[in-house]
């Protein structure tokens, strides 16, 4: 397949969906940012880190299903943190969701525009 192709869609805030969850170009799918935000109410699902990683990894786990793939054939993981005290936990997640060899990762500690927010998590993958 050659094209892009949208995969899903992420209503913020609004029945209008602002981005893609997700768009395929070829073998290759490229998901947009995951925030731990609740998109019908827009509020941080809750403060403690813990929750926060897993839900993005949980949204992000329903995408690649959605489009045809798994854990197992991401490819590049970006990360942004807003505390890097939280980076040893962010290991630990990251564990959990990604057995051996895992994919290549960076990890940024930046600011958000949503109060409360501690982590953004954006993919790239293969599919089968």
């Amino acid at each position: 397949m050659t094209g892009r192709v949208v995969v899903g869609e992420l209503p913020v805030g609004g029945s209008e969906p602002l981005i893609s969850s997700a768009v395929r170009w070829g073998d290759l799918l490229f998901l947009s940012g995951r925030a731990p935000i609740d998109t019908t109410t827009m509020e941080v699902v809750s403060t403690d880190f813990g929750v926060q990683a897993r839900n993005v990894m949980d949204q992000i786990m329903d995408s690649l299903a959605e489009a045809g793939t798994g854990p197992e054939h991401v490819l590049r993981v970006q990360c942004y943190l807003l505390d890097p005290a939280h980076f040893d936990e962010w290991n630990t997640v990251w564990a959990e969701y990604f057995a051996a060899p895992r994919p290549v990762r960076t990890t940024i500690v930046t600011g958000f525009t949503v109060p409360g927010m501690l982590i953004e998590v954006e993919a790239t993958a293969g599919i089968p």
